[in-house]
């Protein structure tokens, strides 16, 4: 009879024994699983922060877009055609002069317009055929760009968008949307802005005569390369760089391409003026520079 009670006590406590066990597997396996879903969590968050600063620093590279200073544009040859009476009555005009704002405003409308122009345009393909060509051509260097090559958004090395832009003829809806954005530090270039700048950038381009606005006659541009084209002055204008190389006496350089790089330029601008002039619905224009 005794051994069969301590029979049934070992079995009791080999039972009990085993419960124990049991239940501490099942609680260490909740805590680790616990552990592990909050390590998780943490692993989330911390990839959550690296991902938001990894973005935020992007935003901070792409919306370096370089808007100039006053001084730029009030010696550039268009100052006068501006409609200062429009830019007072818009805040875009301080003592007769572009106020700050103004050029905040322009630049990430040409941000815009330049991302429209090379979604619609091949001019990426035709820069890189510039800068790969065998012919040897050379773009500008830095200090000797002008206004519009410094104040390109494309990113590219010889093509730019040559138009000045009239942003007081922008309502006052636009304008506080290019505001809005310029002010939140990112990116430029947006869905929402870039439809409105397809959309107006026809009136935005327009050189006007301070004595009738409503003309459409051709305006002479500043002197290019010995030439001072004139272009109807609804016309969307972009500019090619081809600089000349010179000795240390100040003449021309020998260049064994140069009758071919004319050739060359001469063939793409009538090629792409017809082209791209078809693709946008307005009269373009190329001027090598």
């Amino acid at each position: 009879m005794m051994k069969k009670w301590l029979g049934i006590l070992f079995v009791c406590g080999v039972l009990s024994a085993l419960a124990v066990t049991v239940k501490c597997t099942e609680d260490g396996e909740q805590k680790e699983f616990q552990e592990s879903e909050r390590n998780g969590c943490r692993q989330n968050r911390e990839g959550g922060k690296g991902t938001e600063m990894r973005r935020e620093k992007q935003d901070k590279r792409e919306s370096a877009i370089r808007i100039p200073t006053v001084k730029e544009v009030s010696d550039n040859p268009y100052i006068y055609r501006y409609n200062h009476d429009l830019g007072r009555a818009k805040g875009l005009l301080s003592k007769d002069c572009l106020n700050d704002r103004y050029l905040r405003l322009q630049a990430v409308y040409r941000a815009n317009l330049d991302a429209y122009l090379r979604e619609v345009l091949d001019i990426e393909t035709l820069d890189e055929e510039l800068r790969n060509s065998r012919l040897g051509f050379v773009s500008h260097k830095s200090g000797k760009q002008n206004l519009y090559e410094r104040g390109s958004a494309m990113g590219l090395e010889f093509i730019y968008l040559r138009n000045n832009l009239y942003i007081e003829y922008l309502d006052e809806e636009q304008l506080c949307l290019l505001e809005r954005r310029q002010e939140t530090g990112k990116h430029p270039v947006t869905d929402e802005i870039k439809a409105m700048v397809t959309e107006t950038f026809r009136e935005i381009i327009r050189v006007r005569d301070p004595r009738d606005w409503e003309d459409r006659s051709s305006f002479l541009y500043p002197e290019v390369q010995g030439q001072k084209p004139m272009i109807p002055n609804h016309a969307l204008v972009l500019g090619i760089a081809n600089d000349m190389e010179y000795d240390a006496s100040g003449r021309l350089a020998p260049d064994a391409f140069r009758r071919e790089k004319y050739e060359f330029l001469d063939r793409i601008k009538k090629e792409k003026e017809r082209e791209y002039s078809r693709i946008t619905g307005v009269k373009v224009y190329i001027l090598i520079e």
